[in-house]
């Protein structure tokens, strides 16, 4: 039975991974000098892998590493908090600004609100880098809200009746969320001004991916399985209705999951390169015969 191979027109690194990855591997050809980077530059170990053969060093920035004074150090995609780009200034190192601009904007965002009196909310998961970076760049205290449950929690708080809010989004969180969350935060607070940090490439990728799971029997989701972006795409992909894999690699690809299927799906999340689609497809191609 021939099966048909659909991929999404949205795939391919974001901007902002691309920017960081062409940023590290420019620093990565200085020759005499060693690059580090603060945790792994984009969520895909794959491409990672590939940066740490031609040199890059990942380091842990919570953690005990080696003697940067001179050293390059690339901030990752995701940023990092003041406390930790001070730590390494001091230490002498050369720091490399390879934080996404939507990131920026997010952070740029939480501390303007936080100066201008607002109580900060970010809309995002607590232990993920990004938000880590939000709030670590506000200048004051700051709640991290994941989902609707802690939004009422926050409101039943009577400490916050009245209060002037600012909320700031991690760029990959759904609008969904946003639309939610915002509701029962205006139904406690007395002012509330949201700064709409979403990524709209993120945003646009999920559109055409779930419009493509609507017309296939099955949807392959590439990219790290610790990327929110990307499990965050697997899961839109699975409430459109269709049978969904999240792979890290073409090798996962098993061929009993296309043994009913006529038509199959292919995206990827935003640190996914082009060449993990291409070799996704190539497997496919390689099963159906197609």
């Amino acid at each position: 039975m021939e099966v048909k191979i659909k991929v999404t027109g949205g795939h391919s690194f974001c901007p902002g991974v691309d920017r960081a990855i062409r940023i590290t591997e420019d620093a990565l050809t200085e020759k005499g000098n060693t690059t580090y980077s603060t945790g792994p530059l984009i969520h895909n170990p794959e491409v990672v892998s590939r940066l740490e053969m031609l040199g890059l060093k990942v380091l842990d920035p919570a953690g005990d590493h080696p003697d940067v004074n001179g050293a390059n150090v690339i901030i990752r995609s995701h940023g990092i908090d003041i406390e930790t780009e001070d730590k390494f200034r001091l230490q002498g190192a050369v720091l490399v600004d390879a934080t996404c601009p939507t990131v920026k904007w997010a952070q740029e965002a939480a501390r303007e609100l936080a100066e201008s009196g607002c109580r900060v909310i970010v809309l995002g998961s607590e232990s993920h880098p990004e938000v880590r970076s939000i709030v670590g760049r506000a200048g004051a205290p700051v709640t991290v809200i994941q989902n609707t449950d802690d939004a009422h929690r926050w409101a039943d708080d009577e400490g916050h009746r009245g209060s002037r809010v600012g909320i700031v989004c991690q760029t990959t969180v759904s609008r969904n969320l946003l639309d939610s969350v915002t509701p029962i935060i205006e139904a406690c607070a007395g002012r509330v001004e949201v700064r709409d940090t979403i990524c709209e490439s993120v945003t646009r990728r999920r559109r055409e991916s779930v419009e493509l799971a609507r017309s296939v029997d099955l949807m392959i989701v590439v990219g790290g399985r610790n990327s929110s972006n990307t499990t965050h795409l697997a899961e839109i992909c699975r409430e459109a209705g269709v049978t969904t894999r999240h792979i890290e690699d073409s090798s996962e690809i098993q061929a009993e999951w296309l043994s009913e299927v006529e038509s199959v799906g292919v995206t990827g999340g935003a640190s996914t390169p082009d060449w993990q689609i291409d070799e996704t497809v190539a497997r496919l191609e390689e099963i159906t015969g197609a």
